[in-house]
């Protein structure tokens, strides 16, 4: 097993940096395919939220998943790039990571149910991208099955509080009462009806929807009752309202300084009172809106701050959860060294078989010299039962030890130090040519080096 996962997220960076690293929903197949390109990299699932990208990948080896991913963000982030914002986990690892995600462990909000509709979208994204192979499969099938259990059989849900639920807070928060309000929402996807839904069950005075897409905003506006804004008019509308909300997925602000600052001038509301929510990652506001009079702008980072008194519950659920990611981090890895340690054995017999051929070949025709004459076929067969027998009772006790250990946590390691022992991934069977003459015409390594690594190895070899 070579799972590797590299991610920024609101643990590690500031919102400016996870905002160069966000891919947008419209990027995410050249995304998915610009990873699985890379050499040695076999499927790949990429997770874009607003509190976090992750990129998961199944390779020949973990190193070469890890020059991968780290490729991958240098070449979306550039000269910004610091490794300091980004976590890398493997093996094991990587698999802990991924359950522990999926069951809102790792979220900024302890408990938010967001995160498991994202985990599937990501993976049907790189299933409908073909990114998506038996492993990675596998993992994300389990992982969506535990993020299901944790909610239904678990209080970490209890009193949650989204992206969604916090922004709303917020809002009310914002102005003496949401029933005299008008609030603009700009976006009109999945965290728009989350926050229409809410503001409407509170009796919002009037509701407004602005989309880039002018269809999605008028079936939105159907939908929920709203009034429909055509996104030109989005900072005049802006200028006039109590709240706006933003939750777009665009590259760049939507709502900018100097288009606000004339809006506000010319419908004579200068000073007055207007706050921004802005749910998006890139940023939908320009923080310099901000300085305008009367202008207050909420982050995703200034979020955070708002109190939750449903913590305390959720909290007390997390030995259940952690119990549970556990668990299933238990089966899957059972189910990973099923899969490997039969070709494993069925490969260190094979090549024992090899070496059984060539060694008798060797003896048969050593004694024919010795003796003058070709050996009997029933004297052949009696060789060739010899040598079999010695090799299975040399490989029995391993291959009984490996199939144990595949039931155990350090399985991993096991199956691992069984295939290069026997020089499975190195010499498979029937390999009669050597590494440095294997590099020398330009084939792939066997072992999987890459660049200086590969560059020492064959140094090395013809040296020795």
């Amino acid at each position: 097993m070579s799972l590797v996962v590299m991610g920024i997220s609101h643990k590690t960076a500031s919102i400016d940096a996870r905002q160069c690293a966000a891919i947008p929903e419209a990027a995410m197949h050249d995304a998915l395919n610009e990873l699985v390109s890379a050499p040695n990299v076999k499927e790949a699932v990429v997770l874009s939220t607003c509190n976090r990208v992750e990129a998961y990948v199944e390779a020949k080896t973990d190193g070469l998943g890890a020059s991968a991913l780290e490729r991958f963000f240098h070449g979306r982030v550039g000269d910004a790039f610091d490794a300091h914002d980004y976590y890398l986990h493997r093996g094991i690892d990587a698999v802990q990571h991924v359950l522990r995600v999926v069951s809102s462990l790792d979220s900024q909000v302890l408990g938010e149910a967001q995160i498991l509709g994202q985990m599937r979208g990501a993976f049907e994204t790189a299933q409908d991208a073909g990114t998506c192979g038996e492993v990675l499969t596998e993992l994300f099938k389990r992982a969506l099955a535990l993020g299901k259990r944790v909610r239904t059989e678990t209080n970490i849900g209890a009193d949650s509080v989204s992206l969604s639920t916090v922004a709303h807070r917020v809002a009310c928060e914002a102005v003496p009462s949401l029933a005299q309000a008008r609030v603009l929402l700009v976006g009109a996807g999945e965290m728009a009806h989350l926050s229409a839904n809410y503001l409407l069950g509170d009796g919002v005075g009037e509701l407004l929807v602005t989309s880039r897409t002018a269809g999605h905003a008028a079936s939105f506006a159907a939908e929920h009752g709203a009034r429909e804004v055509p996104f030109g008019q989005r900072h005049a509308e802006a200028a006039r309202c109590d709240i706006v909300f933003t939750m777009t997925s665009a590259e760049e602000p939507v709502i900018r300084r100097a288009d606000l600052e004339a809006a506000r001038e010319e419908g004579g509301t200068s000073g007055r009172l207007l706050t921004f929510i802005d749910e998006a990652v890139p940023r939908d506001v320009e923080p310099a809106c901000a300085e305008l009079p009367g202008v207050v702008v909420r982050d995703l980072e200034s979020l955070t701050s708002v109190v939750d008194e449903g913590l305390a519950t959720r909290m007390g659920a997390v030995p259940t959860v952690e119990r549970m990611v556990d668990e299933a981090e238990q089966d899957f890895l059972a189910w990973m060294q099923e899969r490997l340690v039969v070709p494993t054995i069925k490969a260190v017999y094979e090549k024992g078989s090899l070496v059984v051929s060539e060694e008798l070949d060797r003896a048969i025709n050593a004694m024919a010299k010795e003796r003058g004459n070709e050996l009997s076929e029933a004297e052949r067969k009696i060789l060739e039962a010899y040598g079999k027998a010695i090799m299975k009772k040399i490989l029995h006790g391993p291959t009984v030890r490996l199939r144990k250990e595949a039931q155990t946590a350090d399985s991993y390691y096991y199956t691992g130090a069984a295939r290069y022992l026997f020089g499975v991934e190195t010499f498979p069977p029937g390999t009669k040519r050597s590494c440095t003459r294997l590099c020398e015409q330009g084939e792939p390594c066997p072992m999987g080096l890459e660049g200086a690594m590969r560059d020492a190895c064959q140094v090395g070899r013809m040296r020795s």
